[in-house]
């Protein structure tokens, strides 16, 4: 294969990787269904792309003796975490190492254990056994923890007003990949992601 042609191909791959992600989000965007999440904004600014909100949701910080499901897992371990609509936000029902069947009315929504309180010691001695009482907890990451916004305006998502409250609507396609849809300030939608 000529030099030439090889990087025609590496060049397609590339584009077709690319095509790939977008189709993705754009599919999850438009067949997923609406979830409502509480989060609170974090560290804003970008040095490479306008400004950002990086999220930290309610649902990232699970206590697993709290909920149903399983109750043991490790750092970079799959989680699927099942929600059902509360008052105002959804709110984690149970969290599973596989693929669960939610009740009618429910949305399973996939990631990644980050850290784990109950985590396996690797170390040369043994590690103390953690009182009874200690809950297990564990923090997810779901891959919708960055949002960009227009530049000059992470701010004041980052501390709103008081009084005023900030939301994350995400869909959820039904393999449990999230996408965020709009950032609501007050119930009301501030930005939306937009289909092609």
């Amino acid at each position: 294969m000529s030099h030439g042609l090889r990087i025609v191909v590496i060049i397609a791959l590339q584009t077709v990787a690319l095509l790939g992600m977008i189709g993705i989000k754009q599919y999850t965007l438009s067949t997923g269904v609406p979830v409502v999440l509480k989060t609170q904004p974090i560290d804003p600014r970008s040095l490479f792309r306008g400004d950002y909100v990086r999220l930290n949701y309610a649902i990232s910080q699970l206590t697993l003796d709290q909920l149903g499901g399983d109750k043991e897992f490790q750092r970079g371990d799959a989680v699927y975490v099942v929600l059902k609509p509360g008052d105002e936000y959804w709110e984690p029902v149970s969290a599973h190492r596989d693929y669960p069947v939610a009740a009618a009315g429910q949305v399973v929504i996939k990631g990644k254990v980050q850290y784990s309180s109950h985590q396996r010691w690797q170390g040369p001695a043994p590690m103390p056994v953690p009182p009874p009482s200690t809950a297990r907890t564990i923090t997810v990451k779901y891959g919708v923890e960055n949002y960009f916004v227009p530049e000059g305006e992470g701010r004041e998502l980052e501390r709103p007003k008081p009084g005023e409250t900030v939301s994350i609507r995400v869909v959820v396609d039904k393999s449990g990949n999230p996408a965020i849809k709009a950032v609501l300030v007050n119930g009301v939608e501030r930005y939306v992601e937009k289909l092609f």
